[in-house]
């Protein structure tokens, strides 16, 4: 396609010449038996416009099916195309070969200018410049279902085997002199696979896209990561120093909560508009079999996921030391851990929102989607002081879990009595505050399982809407 000297230059730094030839370039990866090029030749010049309809050509006598739309083609493009479809106003006015176009408008008495391009006239005649003369055409043509005007050329396949291929043009006939063979795409390519290169592979390309996807984006990457590091210093700077003050227990509890409704809706923002607007690029690449689509997701996942870790992490760290936690390995360790699970999860809920509906209907209902977790997470209203029947709600909120998660990892395993600044503190032992919370039974494990589970099966369903989605291409 002429672009070696371009092979290392970025998509949007070339010229729309370029980006069209990358376009029919990138439609031929996996040698596909019918093409369909809407335009192919817009925006390129007149040398590449000629080299492009050859390229299709050649590729058309390997056994191809070319289909083009072309709007205006000049009278060199058009003595190379085999068969020509002309349509006007809904109605086929023409279809037959390019060299029999001037005969058949002669025997409607509509005789082409000597030196005059068959297109320019046929154009001017489907306008009305000639008078009105559509429905003469679209009759003498069956409206496409007649075969009058179809030529037939014989290419010679060796010393004893001829062919007749139909649709060619009368610039095709010095392709006879080369004893070309015009295979059957069908009989050639009937046992090749369905996909060119394993799982893995793909895996493996597309998680390197993918990686310098990432790497180049700016505003995915490295606005999330600044987002997170800004929020850390205003939050860490805010609650500065009171997470071992038992005076300021009830403030640190709050400092928990906020801290996975931060990361919950930050990871779910981060999939709610990014991936609506990979939809039609992965529907195109999946329809041209480039790839499975189990291939695409896991590689989506995991490049994504060391920049949420990353992010969360930054968070965390800072928040944690900032507001002055308990310093100990084990809760640091597994507070990071919970609230990356939790952010996980609500990516897996933004996932699928963004999967389900347009962006701006996902940018509506999103919000509304996720508020229940954040009602039912025992942070406004307690478990204990909910009426039994509401009971079922709180158990299906993620945030539920994580918010248990963390508090037990900040309060539970048995930590000391705290230091008190006041006169008197009534959360000083830090049971007192899980008892009057309805958290004493919590176990950091069962919260853990129950989130990774629930990360799964919504995966699982994310999965299934995008492979629905596809199928459908809607």
């Amino acid at each position: 396609m002429g672009l070696t000297e371009t092979r290392y230059t970025l998509i949007g730094a070339l010229s729309g010449g370029q980006k069209k030839r990358l376009a029919i370039a990138l439609e031929l990866i996996n040698n596909p038996p019918i093409i369909f090029l809407d335009e192919p030749t817009s925006g390129l010049d007149s040398v590449t416009s000629k080299q492009c309809v050859r390229f299709l050509k050649q590729l058309a006598l390997e056994g191809r099916t070319i289909i083009c739309t072309i709007h205006q083609p000049s009278a060199s493009l058009f003595d190379m195309i085999d068969h020509l479809y002309i349509v006007a106003e809904g109605y086929c006015v023409y279809t037959g070969g390019t060299h029999n176009l001037v005969p058949y408008l002669s025997s409607l008495g509509l005789r082409c200018p000597t030196h005059y391009n068959p297109t320019d006239f046929i154009i001017e005649i489907c306008n009305g410049d000639y008078g009105d003369h559509l429905s003469r055409l679209v009759e003498s043509v069956e409206n496409g279902k007649s075969n009058t005007w179809r030529s037939s050329v014989i290419l010679s396949l060796g010393k004893t085997e001829e062919i007749i291929v139909t649709h060619m043009s009368a610039s095709s006939k010095v392709l006879q002199q080369t004893n070309i063979r015009v295979p059957s795409f069908e009989v050639e390519y009937k046992h090749t696979t369905y996909y060119a290169t394993g799982f893995w592979k793909q895996f493996h390309v597309l998680l390197r896209r993918n990686a310098i996807k990432l790497s180049r984006d700016k505003i995915l990457t490295l606005t999330r990561i600044s987002m997170h590091l800004l929020i850390a210093l205003i939050v860490g700077a805010i609650f500065f120093r009171i997470g071992q003050d038992a005076t300021y227990v009830l403030d640190n509890f709050n400092l928990l909560f906020f801290n996975l409704m931060f990361l919950m809706f930050s990871a779910f923002s981060s999939t709610l508009i990014t991936l609506p607007l990979e939809l039609p690029i992965l529907m195109r690449e999946h329809f041209n079999r480039w790839y499975k689509l189990r291939s695409f997701y896991l590689a989506n996942k995991f490049a994504d996921f060391p920049v949420q870790l990353t992010a969360t992490c930054i968070y965390t760290l800072i928040v944690y030391f900032m507001s002055n936690q308990i310093f100990e390995a084990k809760r640091l360790i597994l507070y990071v851990l919970m609230c990356f699970v939790v952010s996980l999860v609500a990516q897996a809920i933004g996932f699928i929102v963004g999967v389900g509906l347009t962006v701006q209907n996902g940018v509506i209902f999103g919000p509304l989607i996720i508020l229940p977790f954040t009602i039912f997470s025992g942070f406004f209203v307690h478990l204990n002081d909910a009426h039994p029947y509401l009971h079922w709600l709180f158990h299906m909120s993620f945030l539920k879990y994580g918010f248990e998660g963390t508090m037990i990892t900040i309060y539970g395993y048995d930590r000391p009595k705290m230091h008190c600044s006041d006169i008197y503190c009534h959360f000083a032992m830090p049971k007192q505050l899980m008892i009057a919370v309805g958290m004493k039974q919590v176990d950091y494990w069962f919260c853990m399982i129950v989130l990774i589970i629930l990360y799964i099966v919504l995966d699982t369903i994310a999965y299934i809407i995008l492979r629905v989605r596809l199928r459908k291409r809607i």
